[in-house]
């Protein structure tokens, strides 16, 4: 056991990969391109950000039944006006809920049809209280079949997923996002989380994606400097897109100029 363990370590500090051009080139739209008219982490806003060309962003919680439901939220209120919980729904119980603008939420497997390789795809891992190994299992086997593994990147806030996503597949590269403003509460653990502690020597992770609210900060300058791209979100003021130029490789951006394209 303990040998199996220092392997897989020793294999997770090997495969190292990077985020290639595509995630680098245009800014990511963050949950689509979405507006008061259409709703994040939908089908339209998906189609918008692909005709604008632009990479995605988008979130993903495991469904009672064992799929993939496409939804920043663990409660479906905010985006639906109902209650109910994402994990504890079947997939064909989330087809009876509608998005505010109308839509259906969408399940990963329709997203991957939808973008078919024509941008790229950062695939955020959301959590209600713990990780479940299912939720990587499933991701990992709905890509298997997806040919574009250069234009998907995967992430999350916690830990434990992006180590488990670095050890169970080496096809994607996976990033950690951090923040300052993680479990206030609990002031040690958001400590080791907002200054990166676990970064390389525990999730081995080969991307950041920080919160532009605090950058820059000595922990992501050090990894950058290092040689670790960093991806800024959410972008959504021109002050922040000034900001991000100097401290991050590219942005997720939101709510700004549909017409954007330099590279931030």
């Amino acid at each position: 056991m303990i040998a199996g363990n220092v392997l897989r370590e020793r294999d997770m500090r090997k495969t190292k990969k990077s985020l290639n051009e595509n995630f680098i080139d245009r800014p990511i739209a963050h949950r689509g391109l979405h507006s008061d008219t259409v709703c994040e982490n939908s089908m339209e806003a998906f189609r918008l950000a692909i005709e604008k060309g632009y990479p995605i962003e988008i979130d993903v919680h495991l469904t009672k039944d064992g799929d993939l439901a496409v939804i920043h939220d663990s409660l479906l209120s905010r985006m639906t006006g109902k209650g109910g919980i994402v994990e504890s729904l079947t997939s064909g119980q989330l087809k009876e809920y509608r998005l505010k603008d109308g839509q259906h939420i969408p399940m990963l497997r329709e997203v991957l049809e939808l973008v078919d390789g024509r941008v790229p795809l950062l695939i955020e891992i959301k959590f209600r209280r713990a990780f479940n190994e299912r939720q990587g299992e499933v991701l990992l086997e709905q890509l298997e079949s997806y040919p574009y593994k250069d234009m998907v990147a995967m992430q999350s806030f916690h830990p434990k997923i992006v180590r488990w996503l670095k050890a169970h597949s080496k096809d994607y590269a996976v990033g950690y996002l951090s923040s300052y403003n993680l479990l206030k509460n609990h002031r040690f653990i958001s400590y080791v989380l907002r200054t990166l502690k676990l970064f390389k020597w525990y999730m081995h992770a080969d991307f950041i994606s920080y919160d532009i609210a605090y950058l820059p900060n000595r922990y992501v300058t050090k990894q950058r400097k290092h040689g670790v791209q960093v991806l800024a979100w959410t972008v959504n003021t021109p002050e922040r897109v000034s900001k991000a130029v100097n401290f991050a490789d590219n942005i997720i951006f939101e709510s700004l100029f549909s017409n954007f394209t330099s590279k931030a």
